[in-house]
């Protein structure tokens, strides 16, 4: 099982502390800034913007979704299995709120440019 911890006071790092030494060794554990994930607002803007481009273009959201990470992001080849396919080299999921925001804007522009797409401020 895996857990993440956000340690904001000297209290919650001593107590997080004596859990760790609590547990049996060997364990994994990582340390890094409070990595502040995409809202859900954003998400859902962003399948919006696809359902929309899907309509005019007659790719799924999916496959919009996919394009546009390649676009945005840029693609690796993999060959697996004697199948090869370019996939793209970062994912949505993954990405904190400021690099999903600008993720989203280039697709929000993207598609207002090339489709004539776009959502307004309350979309």
């Amino acid at each position: 099982m895996s857990r993440t911890f956000v340690i904001e006071t000297s209290d919650q790092r001593e107590r997080l502390i004596a859990f760790l030494k609590a547990r049996d060794l060997p364990m994994q554990v990582e340390y890094g800034p409070v990595r502040e994930h995409r809202s859900i607002s954003q998400n859902n803007r962003l399948w919006a913007l696809h359902s929309l481009a899907s309509r005019e273009t007659g790719y799924s959201p999916d496959e919009l979704h996919d394009l546009m990470l390649c676009k945005f992001f840029g693609t690796k080849a993999i060959d697996f299995g004697g199948v090869k396919k370019i996939v793209p080299l970062k994912r949505s999921s993954a990405r904190d709120k400021k690099e999903f925001r600008e993720f989203l804007e280039n697709v929000e522009t993207f598609y207002a440019s090339e489709l004539g797409v776009w959502l307004g401020k309350e979309d």
